[in-house]
């Protein structure tokens, strides 16, 4: 969980006050040197006379002060005027300001943002070892998956569901409209035949027709089925049909008990005679196909139909509105075995994870060769929002304590540089 801006503006603004404080440190610890070396310099100045020494110290103090006011000015005039004087060659960053935000700029794009240099340190990171080690821990995989199935109920809530009904229903009456009916009709009697499941189909449809004339209580309704089927309206013709109702039935029993005792009964052989006459008519022939087609336009365009592709949308979503409203939703446990999975494989398979890793690096060489010189406009422009004054005590307060050790160094290695010549004048 990243910080809240608030909290990462505190913590700068404690960095900074602490950067500060150090600085200033430094700063005292400098100018005490200088005033420790100006009274060195009275007292041997006051004392000249009185022994060799202390000219010597005379000698250090002088330059130590030469040394420590010379550092001053130098470490003082990158960041602004000292004392206030417009001096040339002074407040240098300040001054430098937009040249320093473009050279900076380049400077990270032709150093720092190459495609060698991120490729080569992604392939060092080794992306798909650690998305790897990060799945397979059961936890993350969890955690993933109900933070995946919160984004889906937030995103349901947020959809327009008038509008995706709508879209479901125009896109799947589209679909289905060009969908080649005959031909995968066709295509599903021939894998019918091929497996031999019109001979199991119709074994079937003989042993319920066997139960259904079994029961007597059917009876009266086969005899009324086929009065009405060939139109019989005489009443004798009606009276005998009655009477030859039961061996009718009897006729029929025993039609279906041959043919489903009798693998290589002759209705078989029709049956499927008459299944691949149809398969290769829906194949090739224009008439079938005209008419096909023209039912399942007439399908699609119906009320019902259209009514029941809109529903589909609503069907959905209730169902996974329900199942993201359970405390352990199917879709959070199914992304997270998804998850762990890929986890197993990126730590099993060496191709699979060379291969997202070479994935990465392509990317990220694309972006490269793409947003590179964005980068140094980037900066500039970052840079460009800042004052000079607030760029200077910036970088004075990034490297501003460092520089003051130039100021110590200058004191102690000044005052050396004026004994030794002292010395040496002393010498010769």
């Amino acid at each position: 969980m990243h910080p809240a801006p608030a909290l990462i503006e505190q913590l700068e603004k404690k960095a900074d006050q602490l950067k500060r404080a150090r600085l200033r440190t430094m700063q005292w610890v400098a100018v005490g040197l200088l005033v420790a070396a100006a009274l060195l310099f009275a007292l041997a100045r006051s004392q000249r006379g009185g022994h060799p020494a202390w000219g010597y110290l005379e000698a250090f103090a002088e330059a130590s002060m030469v040394g420590a006011i010379a550092d001053w000015f130098a470490v003082v005039a990158l960041f602004r005027h000292p004392l206030g004087i417009p001096i040339w060659h002074t407040a240098i960053i300040p001054n430098s300001k937009e040249g320093i935000g473009q050279s900076l700029g380049a400077f990270v794009e032709n150093h720092f943002i190459t495609e060698q240099g991120i490729a080569e340190r992604i392939a060092g990171a080794n992306p798909a070892g650690l998305l790897g080690a990060w799945l397979r821990d059961p936890r993350h995989a969890e955690q993933l998956g109900h933070s995946a199935a919160r984004v889906a109920k937030q995103l349901l809530a947020m959809l327009d569901h008038a509008q995706m009904r709508e879209l479901v229903r125009s896109k799947a009456t589209g679909y289905l409209g060009e969908l080649n009916l005959s031909s995968v009709a066709a295509d599903c009697i021939d894998a019918l035949i091929a497996d031999g499941k019109p001979q199991e189909l119709l074994d079937f449809v003989l042993d319920q027709g066997a139960a259904y004339l079994a029961d007597e209580s059917h009876h009266a309704a086969i005899g009324d089925f086929a009065l009405n089927a060939f139109h019989i309206e005489n009443k004798l013709l009606k009276a005998a049909m009655v009477l030859y109702e039961a061996r009718m039935i009897r006729s029929l029993q025993e039609f279906v008990v041959a043919v489903r005792a009798d693998p290589q009964h002759p209705m078989r052989a029709r049956l499927s005679g008459w299944i691949a006459d149809s398969a290769l008519h829906l194949k090739s022939d224009a008439r079938w196909q005209d008419t096909v087609r023209h039912y399942q336009r007439q399908a699609l365009a119906s009320d019902k139909v259209q009514a029941m592709l809109g529903e589909a949308w609503d069907t959905l979503v209730e169902r996974l509105q329900a199942d993201l409203d359970s405390e352990q939703p199917a879709l959070a446990r199914t992304i997270a075995g998804i998850a762990e999975n890929t986890g197993k494989v990126l730590a099993s398979d060496a191709q699979a994870s060379g291969w997202l890793n070479a994935t990465i690096v392509a990317g990220s060489s694309a972006l490269v060769r793409r947003y590179r010189g964005e980068v140094g406009a980037f900066i500039e422009s970052r840079l460009a929002l800042w004052s000079r004054e607030e760029m200077s005590e910036r970088i004075e307060l990034a490297i501003g304590r460092d520089l003051q050790f130039i100021r110590i160094n200058g004191t102690v290695v000044g005052g050396l540089a004026g004994l030794l010549i002292h010395t040496v004048s002393q010498a010769f």
